[in-house]
């Protein structure tokens, strides 16, 4: 009798009889261990946040601006695993808050969208100030949400509010994980839920148990028997290793075999750029030294990446033909394998796991790679990248003023070690950062790559910072992309998350400048000094236009107990077109 007594309790919920829908929201959360609900209290949402007054285990964190709780929320699920979760009122979580959401539908992040329709029963389809129902008159928050999201539900009685909102945390999680949103009509909001009604409410947890995600042992061996015999193996390391925190597995598999690991953009940081085996950024953006591995490869293997036009020289056959090569791609997502270019094996599972799966495989097979030609193969990738000097162009030397954005990119990497994150922005900042820094550890940059959204680096580095509290986080912008949620800064105050902020200041938008050629028009403006506005904010700020002073200016704001701007004054002549490829300039 006590152990079936046991087994009921673990199925029972915190939400008791008679509680507050928006209460037993909360109360979901918890069991689904949320920390940090990131957000701007409007409309009936406010309502929830009384019920986390004294909460203990989550922790709401007040914005300025929608799109910073959802980018916010976006980087706490890339880089928890766990959904990121924001709230806000309808109207304007779908006119402000959005952009997390997008990034993380193309990006795979989880994340959830709490919402409403602003409309006030039995009046809901009545004078449509704010009412987001799609009633007449009025707008829909819940076709919206459906545009930027995995899954989104509408919610009209407590009790499917509270079980919605279990599922849409599956949902957030399962298979491809993605955003989520659920729009609560206000029925539901003013409403209580009894526990002991059908149907029944039950412990959150027991919707996330998921399947192991490996593959069919047969194919893991024709894989790896494919990886054994390649005379040129290459790994191609998409953002899907971030997601599955596969570092040591990837690794480990290519000092196994003695394979070359080139990085999609968004897998930047897949392996730290100063490995054996680290090649650096392939495709558009990237080395010629990854590059060239990768044209010359008779096997290639391909873990969680799609395969972007960006990340192939625009599907460039000399860059990859399937005609002439071996493909085998590993993605947790069916639609993603053989999409790009059709694949000789598909292996669909979580990276980590089946990584794990072919390394066991060609250790207890014997099919390991001779350690003289891995030697061999170690020593062709340090020759290559000497000869075309990785990461390395004489621009990073220059003392030229106003400073090139190539020294900036060095200096920092002088500054930086292994414990230091950096969030990217969009713009020329970012191509210049995923072409140049030589990154020091796994997981090290987060950037916008699914999406190529201004504004980002700061929220993102926001979140990064309450993820990562004992590690140095820099955000990296340009001046086109810094106004856009400066209002950050005033989070980063109230909050006491001590982030760096290096913005790159041209006084331009300079991808839009530069394309413009002798006609340029709406992409410059007045110079603006950020360091003095960060100082009104209650930051630190400083202003560089010495190049040599860059790196002191760095040491100073990791040292400094306030959050703080360095705004360093760039050229408006150096072109993005410099950190192409040479396959992509050549295209």
């Amino acid at each position: 009798m006590s152990e079936v007594k046991s087994m009921n309790q673990d199925y029972q919920t915190t939400i008791t009889q008679e509680t507050p829908t928006l209460k037993a929201i909360c109360q979901v959360l918890e069991e689904a261990g949320v920390e940090y609900l990131f957000g701007l209290p409007g409309g009936n949402m406010s309502k929830m946040y009384p019920y986390l007054y004294g909460n203990e285990n989550i922790k709401p964190i007040l914005v300025r601006h929608e799109q910073v709780a959802s980018i916010m929320s976006e980087v706490y699920g890339r880089l928890t695993g766990k959904p990121g979760v924001y709230t806000s009122q309808g109207a304007w979580a779908i006119a402000n808050g959005t952009m997390g959401a997008i990034e993380a539908l193309q990006g795979s992040s989880p994340m959830m969208i709490l919402t409403d329709m602003s409309d006030n029963a039995p009046y809901s389809q009545h004078a449509p100030y704010q009412i987001g129902t799609g009633e007449y008159g009025g707008y829909d928050v819940k076709k919206a949400m459906e545009a930027v999201t995995k899954y989104t539900t509408a919610v009209y009685s407590p009790e499917q509010a509270v079980q919605s909102t279990q599922i849409a945390l599956k949902h957030s999680l399962s298979g491809n994980p993605g955003p989520v949103s659920v729009v609560f009509h206000s029925n539901s909001i003013n409403g209580v839920v009894d526990s002991t009604s059908s149907p029944k409410i039950y412990h959150t947890q027991h919707y996330f148990k998921f399947s192991e995600k490996t593959e069919d042992s047969n194919k893991i061996q024709k894989a790896a028997d494919e990886l054994a015999k390649a005379a040129k193996p290459f790994i191609i390391a998409g953002s899907g290793v971030h997601r599955s925190k596969a570092y040591g597995e990837l690794k480990a598999l290519a000092e196994q075999i003695g394979a070359p690991i080139g990085t999609t953009a968004g897998g930047k940081t897949s392996i730290e750029e100063t490995h054996p085996n680290a090649v650096g950024v392939m495709g558009n953006w990237g080395q010629d030294v990854a590059n060239k591995f990768l044209q010359e490869a008779d096997v290639v293997l391909v873990v969680g990446s799609r395969l972007t036009p960006t990340d192939t020289v625009f599907e460039s056959l000399d860059l990859i033909d399937p005609a002439r090569q071996t493909l085998i791609q590993i993605d947790i997502e069916e639609k993603n394998a053989s999409w790009t270019y059709p694949v000789d094996q598909t292996l669909i599972g979580d990276a980590k796991a089946i990584l794990t799966q072919i390394i066991d495989n060609l250790n207890n097979n014997g099919k390991n790679v001779d350690p003289k030609e891995v030697e061999k193969r170690i020593a062709e990738i340090t020759y290559q990248k000497d000869l075309l000097g990785f990461m390395e162009v004489e621009e990073g030397k220059s003392d030229v003023r106003p400073i090139l954005t190539q020294r900036v990119v060095k200096e920092i990497e002088k500054v930086i070690d292994e414990k230091t994150i950096i969030t990217l922005d969009s713009g020329e900042n970012r191509v210049f950062m995923t072409n140049l820094l030589k990154s020091k550890a796994p997981g090290s940059i987060i950037a916008p790559t699914a999406s190529g959204a201004m504004g980002y680096s700061m929220p993102a580095a926001l979140a990064t910072k309450l993820v990562h509290p004992d590690h140095e986080v820099l955000a990296v912008c340009g001046d086109g992309s810094f106004p856009m949620t400066m209002n950050a800064l005033l989070t980063a105050v109230q909050y006491d998350l001590k982030i760096v902020v290096l913005v790159m200041n041209n006084s331009s938008l300079g991808w839009v400048k530069n394309n413009q050629g002798d006609k340029v028009i709406a992409s410059t403006y007045d110079d603006c000094d950020f360091s003095a506005m960060a100082k009104s904010f209650g930051c630190e700020g400083i202003r560089v236009t010495d190049p040599d002073k860059i790196g002191e200016a760095l040491e100073t704001a990791f040292r400094s107990e306030k959050c703080t701007v360095i705004d360093v004054i760039t050229t408006d002549t150096e072109s993005y077109k410099k950190a192409q490829s040479s396959l992509m300039q050549n295209r």
